[in-house]
């Protein structure tokens, strides 16, 4: 049995294999990008009004004032997307608005409220500095700027980087992962399947696809035939991973590939195991759903994050004082289901009291999960402790 240190450095040293596809900018958010994105073009592509208003000579209205009207000659009004022949010479202006793009020989805008149309003139009531209400040209994106690194999440704020620099599609990981549950006792019926479904649900959230290759029953050639066949590019077995005489994964695992950790210094999750079959990494974790919560969030997504070299971007931990002693009396890596309260603007940490893996009340209850480190005995009421956030 490895530390949680061991067991993830061990993991870490692992290459996964993943293969990438091609997908619409426009519906990629959700998903992580397989390469670094780079502009192709400057954004804006050319200088544009910031506002509706007047394009002009910013030198020819430096003397502008509420009681020094500038007349300036009016030669042409401009719209987004306008085909812009118009040239602004001396003493000269156009009617523009906001997003089309600044006329050759203009350097700013004045906004609308501050002129009037006269006529065959505009009357300008105030001076403008050089460039003033103009969005520049690459001012925003230029040439090769990278919008998105390899492993960075498309945000839906990345999307209009991309439609506007003409990026129509961008290559994502299509990381398949499998979910295999295991049991004699879950092929019978006599005990429900809930972890299966809430791993499905975890792998979705964090942008990857799930697929279930269903209930097997302790049996070693079926198992290794789902194992042998599956054709995906990682695998998550739950069940089959304990001490007792049906638990066979390990020697399942033996004999197919190569066993890299099997059981971890944790609480809960101490069966978690990871071997490699065909270069795939598959993980055996506790069936049990408090365990699977716990192995999934601290050690498998750690590890998938890792090898595709995506930053955890969720703002997770967050700091308070502990309303009761908690102790560490296994030397192992503790993960303390706890409930969080705010009161007078300081946040307490309340850790539940429970037994077992399998206490889901406990993780709906929760707010998070106090992590105590195997060669710490604990912490004491009132120590300001962190929490890690469930979700």
């Amino acid at each position: 049995m490895k530390k949680y240190s061991e067991a993830l450095l061990a993991g870490s040293k692992l290459n996964l294999n993943v293969r990438m596809k091609e997908v619409r900018s426009d519906i990629s958010a959700g998903m992580y990008s397989a390469i670094p994105i780079l502009s192709p073009s400057d954004f804006p592509q050319y200088d544009r009004s910031a506002v509706d208003g007047f394009a002009v000579r910013y030198e020819d209205v430096l003397s502008a004032g509420l009681n020094n009207p500038i007349s300036l000659k009016l030669v042409g009004s401009i719209h987004v997307g306008d085909a812009n022949n118009i040239r602004i010479g001396k003493n000269q202006c156009a009617e523009i608005f906001t997003g089309a793009e600044v006329p050759e020989g203009a350097d700013a805008v004045v906004m609308q409220e501050d002129a009037e149309i006269e006529g065959e003139y505009v009357a300008i009531f105030r001076k403008v500095k050089k460039f003033q209400n103009i969005g520049r040209k690459g001012e925003d994106l230029k040439t090769g700027d990278k919008i998105i690194d390899r492993g960075q999440r498309i945000m839906p704020w990345h999307i209009p980087a991309f439609i506007e620099t003409g990026i129509e599609k961008v290559n994502v990981f299509d990381l398949k992962i499998g979910v295999l549950s295991t049991g004699d006792e879950i092929v019978s019926g006599k005990v429900k399947n809930a972890s299966a479904p809430m791993l499905q649900s975890l792998i979705v959230r964090d942008g990857f696809n799930s697929v279930f290759l269903g209930n097997v029953e302790d049996n070693v050639e079926k198992i290794s035939n789902v194992i042998r066949s599956f054709e995906g590019d990682l695998l998550i077995v739950t069940g089959g991973s304990g001490p007792s005489s049906t638990d066979l994964m390990d020697s399942i695992l033996q004999n197919l590939g190569q066993i890299i950790f099997h059981g971890i210094r944790m609480k809960p999750g101490r069966t978690t195991g990871l071997a490699l079959v065909n270069d795939k990494p598959i993980f055996t974790i506790s069936g049990l759903p408090v365990a699977a919560l716990i192995a999934y969030e601290n050690v498998i997504r750690p590890l998938i994050f890792n090898w595709l070299s995506i930053k955890e971007t969720r703002p997770n931990i967050v700091k308070g004082e502990l309303t009761r002693s908690i102790f560490n009396n296994e030397a192992m890596k503790m993960f303390v289901r706890v409930r969080l309260s705010n009161k007078d603007g300081k946040i307490y940490v309340d850790p539940l009291r429970t037994t077992g893996s399998g206490i889901i009340n406990s993780v709906i209850n929760a707010d998070g999960y106090l992590i105590i480190d195997e060669n710490v005995e604990g912490y004491q009421e009132g120590q300001l402790v962190e929490v890690k956030l469930i979700g």
